[in-house]
């Protein structure tokens, strides 16, 4: 059973930190790719500066070197090229004296290759700052239209995705008369015939890939709670007031801790299953069995409350 640590209060993010032992990946002069979602100009629920600006001055005061981090759109907008990403993370207040640390944004040709051998993808086409061998997720848990809510899996996964890597990710051109095509033409009109349950083990597979061999971490913020991804250039109301923030070593149990504590909190979406009922068709379950199967954690998990005890309605 794994160990998830969590705080209904906003500003304890550095004492999670230590209550979580997450010092222990920590070590003196190297790097640390801090994994974020920079936001979508126009939406307003993302992670902002200060929320994660202790986690980068908590590295830094253990002699870890932090950088924040995410990879360019599969889409047309103002996040699918490097220049114009790090604008944008730059125009959120993602800079050294806003957020603690630099952000980097690799280039499409600055990719690696990990090799997986998983069911559906042999290998997986990253960004360069995936090869950081030590990386914590901080993730914005929110709703999502394909996998039911995006955690720390999906944010590693599709985050740390390359371009072609999302791709391949969202397609399934394995029956498709378009298959050829689809190898070369980075664009989602080119064919779509992947289930919701497909492109999560597909996400999956990827977030195996960006923490094989890794030493890995995972901060969730559980505000602002949206309906939909930080990839729209909008946000809905929250679906829940605030809740918190949790902390773990493990992603699985991280990402099933958020949704249980989404779904025991009262708020505008009704039902035991506020995911299913923003989605119905969407099995959220899907990523967390997988990543379970391939080894990356455990869906069991102890809640260990750092003061405040959290406050469940």
């Amino acid at each position: 059973m794994s160990k998830v640590f969590f705080t209904s209060s906003l500003d304890k993010v550095s004492a999670l930190f230590d209550a979580a032992s997450l010092s222990q990946i920590i070590a003196p002069n190297e790097l640390v790719a801090l994994k974020i979602h920079f936001g979508e100009p126009g939406n307003t629920a993302f992670l902002k500066p200060a929320q994660v600006k202790p986690i980068s001055d908590k590295i830094f005061s253990l002699g870890g070197k932090p950088f924040f981090t995410d990879c360019n759109t599969l889409y047309h907008g103002p996040r699918k090229t490097t220049k114009e990403h790090l604008q944008v993370a730059i125009d959120h207040g993602f800079t050294k004296d806003s957020a603690g640390a630099d952000s980097i944004i690799p280039e499409e040709e600055d990719s690696i290759e990990v090799l997986i051998n998983c069911k559906h993808l042999k290998k997986a086409y990253l960004g360069k700052t995936a090869a950081t061998k030590t990386i914590i997720a901080l993730t914005h848990f929110k709703g999502h239209e394909v996998t039911g809510f995006g955690g720390a899996l999906k944010n590693l996964g599709m985050g740390f995705g390359t371009r072609l890597g999302k791709l391949r990710m969202h397609q399934d051109c394995k029956n498709c008369a378009q298959a050829k095509t689809c190898k070369k033409n980075l664009s989602l009109e080119a064919c779509w015939n992947g289930s919701t349950g497909l492109v999560q083990e597909k996400i999956v597979e990827y977030a195996y890939a960006s923490i094989k061999d890794k030493k890995s971490a995972f901060i969730t913020f559980l505000t602002k709670i949206s309906p939909q991804c930080d990839c729209y250039d909008h946000n809905d109301e929250p679906i829940v007031p605030d809740i918190g923030i949790l902390a773990s070593l493990d992603p699985v149990a991280i990402d099933q801790a958020a949704a249980d504590l989404v779904n025991n909190t009262s708020g505008r979406i009704n039902g035991a299953d506020k995911f299913k009922t923003l989605y119905p068709e969407v099995d959220w379950s899907i990523q967390l069995k997988y990543a379970e199967e391939l080894g990356m954690g455990s869906r069991k998990y102890e809640l260990i409350c750092v003061n405040p005890s959290p406050v469940i309605k």
